[in-house]
């Protein structure tokens, strides 16, 4: 006999986070679930328990965007990750997909169709909304930005994302309680991998993090 599924719905909504359950449950009956309601909570979760399918929510205190899915994807590779979001943008989607997700399930599903998308992302397999269109290059600039945030490690997406806020290295040094020097290599690396030059250029790539409602 098969251990069952683990699975860990991040979301601070407290009936959504039920109503995923429910669908789970009605997918799968055999099945582990685990509830976070922030960014923190969910890095810590996934350090202490061993998690096949991550249900991920892009806005919740700690995640106001696309860093979270990143932070996740580089930190804890083996975990699969799908996105659970009220953003329906195809740009979103395109963005969620480069950076690593599994599937894209738009909260507005309703549900015989949210067990059909979670009955599949437990297989394994990919699940994005009918309409949904991989191959398009209407957003090849967001893709391309996407994929090289992606190769920075935990540290420099947390070392970028205080300089898109405008904190000087001696401010990140202090936030991350580390020596300046560090932060100095990091931003460096940032910079090199990105291509780019200054922290203006850095800041513009926020852009490419945050997610509309």
């Amino acid at each position: 006999m098969t251990d069952p599924l683990h699975v860990l719905i991040a979301d601070d909504h407290p009936l959504f986070r039920s109503a995923i359950a429910e669908a789970l449950k009605t997918a799968q009956p055999d099945i582990d679930i685990d509830q976070t309601d922030s960014l923190g909570t969910t890095l810590s979760r996934l350090e202490q328990r061993d998690i096949d399918l991550l249900l991920l929510d892009l806005k919740m205190p700690g995640n106001d965007g696309l860093m979270g899915l990143l932070q996740i994807r580089s930190q804890f590779p083996e975990v699969a990750v799908a996105v659970v979001s009220a953003n329906e943008a195809g740009r979103t989607m395109h963005q969620a997909k480069a950076a690593g997700a599994l599937g894209y399930v738009p909260k507005s599903l309703p549900l015989d169709a949210l067990v059909s998308a979670l009955s599949r992302l437990l297989t394994g397999m990919n699940w994005f909304p009918e309409g949904y269109n991989p191959d398009t290059e209407e957003h090849q600039d967001d893709l391309d930005a996407i994929a090289k945030l992606a190769t920075l490690t935990p540290q420099q997406q947390r070392v970028l994302a205080l300089i898109t806020r405008g904190f000087l290295n001696k401010q990140i040094a202090y936030e991350l309680n580390v020596k300046e020097t560090t932060i100095k290599t990091h931003v460096s690396e940032i910079f090199r991998k990105l291509g780019i030059y200054n922290r203006t250029q850095a800041a513009l790539f926020s852009q490419y993090m945050e997610v509309p409602e």
